[in-house]
């Protein structure tokens, strides 16, 4: 009896190490070391935040460059990680360098791009999605999810808030010609002051169409017309 419990336990071991392994293959030995041991890494969502940080919570198929096997990923907006899925259902952040700076996740056609970008909080290496790449210009979107922190009762007449997960505003990104990512310009003045000697031109466009960094076709149109400039 017990030669056969040990048994049915060794092809147990067995199977999770070879599953293991299969994701360790796709990566490569040197790059999967690195992935499953970064121990900074929090697998958890806070219980005591309401919402999730994810877009999409669940692992898709994803092309992954720099990988000859698909991947299952998830992208988790708060921390601006790519998730791995073992076939163990264990997960682990995907390592924010070359050549694995390319994701594209099944079905969808946009692409998340690691890339190195300025924002309001300084100088990040983080992802982008593709909105658009279009001759001289490729546009890219920001999603971000940020917590917003609950508040206590103050009293017996106020209610407490939870803490929440929250998406914040959309931010967009363009790269012209192979250059740095820059933010999209706001409004006619940012745009004059990007391309001083296009000013007629500029004028013309937005006297025909409209442009509202609150309207992503707007800002796709806009992208397009700036590749012209």
């Amino acid at each position: 009896m017990k030669k056969i419990l040990l048994t049915a336990f060794l092809i147990c071991v067995n199977t999770l190490i070879c599953n293991a392994q299969q994701t360790l293959d796709a990566l490569g030995q040197n790059n999967a070391s690195v992935l499953y041991r970064n121990k900074g890494f929090d697998k958890k969502e806070s219980k005591d935040v309401e919402g999730t940080p994810y877009l999409i919570k669940e692992f898709r198929p994803a092309e992954v460059s720099g990988i000859s096997q698909k991947l299952m990923v998830r992208y988790n907006a708060e921390t601006d990680l790519v998730e791995v899925q073992d076939d163990n259902q264990e997960f682990f952040p995907l390592i924010k360098k070359e050549p694995f700076s390319t994701i594209n996740i099944v079905p969808f056609t946009n692409k998340l791009r690691l890339l190195t970008y300025k924002t309001k909080e300084g100088v990040i290496n983080g992802y982008l999605t593709e909105l658009l790449n279009d001759n001289n210009i490729t546009l890219f979107r920001r999603d971000k999810i940020i917590i917003r922190m609950g508040k206590e009762s103050s009293s017996s007449y106020s209610a407490a808030s939870p803490s929440k997960y929250v998406k914040a505003n959309n931010e967009y990104y363009y790269i012209l010609k192979n250059e740095e990512a820059l933010i999209m310009p706001k409004n006619k003045k940012e745009l004059e002051q990007l391309f001083p000697s296009k000013k007629e031109k500029i004028e013309l466009y937005l006297k025909k169409n409209k442009y509202s960094l609150d309207n992503e076709n707007s800002i796709i149109e806009m992208a397009k017309f700036i590749s012209t400039l």
